[in-house]
């Protein structure tokens, strides 16, 4: 496809690939219809459908995007911001998220010089991993589904709106969490002096702490986030330690309205694990207010870090007792260094190996939850004061990794990291009827007349990734060419005989990841349509997707293409042509001009569509 063009040719692509292809990011609602949705005054059609809706409008990208979002929020859906990223707004283009209980949608609008500058909207369905409820009047709304990650204002009381959370929260599937009783409970609220807090588990991914606070307007503010599973069995942590002295944890001063760390949630959650722990231990008792706390004694000298080291992160110079787990990604020491200096060490250490820090609810003298991101991996620590000494746990991705000095991760590329990672069978899940490793980083499925496939980007080893294909596929009685297929270090194509025809996976690598390209070609169904092409042609099907008659010159053929052409099936002109490289010309189109050419392999059958930003190949079979 040009170059030129490229944000016009986003919204085409979009739309001319949902016209062949089904894409496999539909909004998990199935009622959603995106060509019903709100919009602006003075659109005019590009495409629609009920998993994506492009059309043009005659205002400029701001007018447009504040017009399109008060459209929509007056139709019940509610914008909100990246936790983690800035809004995308400038004067060419603007990104807008908005929910409906628990149907997302994505609105991309941008200028298409191809349509005359006009300015192109599209909506586009969208399924969150992890969805969280939004109370209804709810503003300053910062979500992520991945992570996931909920942070808001809502007009509510404390107990209307924890009522309302529990309630949406049981529905998708959490459940209460009563650290006290050591299980899911009912009704777990736990109140502070200016809120409460609740922690909530379900049976797949790290538990939440929903924190609820009253603000001085009379609001009360929301987060939810998700916390190291360890917190919620303080208990486990002490039964090894010979001399526990928990103590209740000091004030100290309020941050943003948001409540991120508060006090006094969290010294509740450090009296709650104490008493956990006093009542699980006989004769443990918690220690009196006058010898509480000694963290604001620490010696302030930096920790170095230990020599030695096995882990993948730095280890500091006082750790003992040292259990490391590569396979599991977990790793935990006891320290005679304070809670501070620890906290320091990992603020210090991390930072300077590119790691970012995470904001945490969990941040006292006797208790502090560290949490770091690089990339796509994730670190999280869970420091707690166990008598004179500190218990550090962590886990996370980046303990995934080879047992290595600091030195040498340090030096050690994402190629060679990747070679190195530890050897892990892969659970599996459906994309479009295939399967595609559930720990993926990205997935998604398409489906056309005559051929569906599963693509997948996977943060695992290449000789991983194969494995689970070979042991899933194989499941389904899937036959290996040998004699086709091709297998390197990195790379592989692999080719199979399926009951409704050849199958094809490749797998590569790029950016640390494990690639996944998998598609089958349904035999019976394209013989039997009467579009296939002799044996060793190929079929082009061609369509247009403007409102005006385009000329396509490609393979020496001049060919007219009435507007509209293929837009309700392969109603358009047909071409057979020998496999090869095709370039080719257009006229009456937008997208006339230098072209990438098509290159076609025997036996299949493709489909050109016409559009603003030029054309579109889509193979079909």
């Amino acid at each position: 496809m040009r170059s030129s063009g490229f944000l016009t040719s986003i919204s085409f692509v979009l739309s001319a690939f949902a016209l062949f292809v089904s894409i496999g990011v539909a909004a998990e609602d199935e009622t959603l219809d995106t060509s019903k949705l709100p919009r602006v005054s003075g659109t005019n059609n590009i495409f629609a459908s009920p998993s994506s809706t492009i059309f043009t409008a005659p205002g400029a990208v701001a007018e447009t995007a504040d017009g399109t979002v008060a459209a929509l929020k007056a139709a019940g859906w509610q914008p909100y911001a990246p936790a983690f990223g800035e809004q995308i707004k400038s004067p060419t283009m603007a990104i807008a998220n908005l929910k409906k209980g628990a149907t997302g949608l994505s609105v991309f609008i941008t200028v298409a010089p191809a349509q005359n500058n006009a300015t192109s909207v599209t909506y586009s369905g969208v399924i969150n991993a992890n969805d969280l409820p939004f109370p209804k009047d709810a503003t300053d709304i910062k979500f992520d589904g991945d992570r996931p990650f909920l942070s808001c204002v809502t007009s509510g009381n404390l107990a209307a709106t924890s009522d309302f959370l529990r309630t949406e929260l049981i529905a998708r599937g959490w459940s209460p969490w009563s650290v006290k009783d050591n299980a899911k409970s009912a009704y777990a609220d736990e109140k502070t002096e200016k809120g409460l807090y609740a922690y909530y588990v379900r049976d797949a991914g790290k538990p939440l702490i929903l924190v609820l606070q009253s603000a001085e307007d009379g609001k009360t503010t929301v987060k939810i986030e998700t916390v190291p599973a360890e917190v919620l069995h303080p208990a486990a942590k002490t039964e090894a330690a010979k001399a526990p002295e928990p103590a209740p944890a000091p004030a100290a001063k309020a941050q943003d309205k948001v409540g991120d760390a508060i006090d006094d949630l969290a010294a509740s959650i450090i009296k709650q694990a104490q008493q956990s722990v006093a009542d699980s231990m006989p004769g443990a008792k918690p220690a009196a207010a006058d010898k509480a706390d000694k963290a604001s004694d620490e010696p302030s000298e930096a920790l170095t870090v230990l020599d030695g080291n096995r882990a993948p992160i730095p280890v500091p110079s006082t750790a003992a007792d040292i259990d490391f787990d590569g396979a599991s990604g977990k790793l935990e020491f006891n320290s005679s260094s304070g809670i501070k200096q620890i906290a320091a060490f990992y603020r210090s250490q991390m930072k300077t190996l590119g790691w970012s820090e995470e904001k945490s609810v969990i941040n006292q003298a006797n208790m502090v939850v560290l949490s770091f991101q690089k990339g796509e991996q994730d670190l999280s620590l869970t420091l707690m004061k166990m008598g004179d000494a500190v218990n550090v746990s962590a886990s996370g991705s980046a303990l995934e990794k080879p047992e290595a000095t600091e030195e040498a991760s340090a030096s050690s590329d994402a190629a060679s990291a990747a070679a190195n990672e530890p050897e892990k069978e892969l659970e599996s899940e459906d994309a479009g009827g295939l399967p595609v490793p559930k720990e993926h980083s990205l997935s998604g499925s398409e489906q056309s007349m005559f051929r569906h496939g599963a693509n997948a980007s996977v943060p695992a080893k290449f000789s991983s990734v194969l494995a689970f294909y070979r042991r899933e596929l194989g499941k389904r009685d899937w036959k290996e060419d040998t004699s086709k297929s091709v297998i390197k270090d990195d790379a592989a194509e692999i080719h199979y005989a399926t009951a409704d025809g050849p199958a094809v996976l490749k797998l590569g690598r790029a950016n640390g990841e494990t690639t996944v390209a998998l598609s089958v070609r349904e035999d019976d169904k394209a013989k039997k349509s009467g579009m296939m092409a002799k044996p060793g042609q190929t079929k082009l099907l061609i369509g247009n997707f403007l409102e005006t008659e385009a000329v396509i010159t490609i393979a020496g053929k001049t060919i007219k293409v009435p507007a509209g052409a293929g837009k309700n099936g392969p109603d358009g002109p047909t071409l057979e042509v020998a496999p090869g490289k095709y370039p080719y010309k257009l006229k009456g189109a937008a997208g006339a001009g230098p072209n990438d050419p098509v290159e076609v392999g025997a036996d299949e059958i493709w489909g050109l569509m016409i559009g603003p930003g030029g054309v579109l190949p889509v193979q079909m079979y």
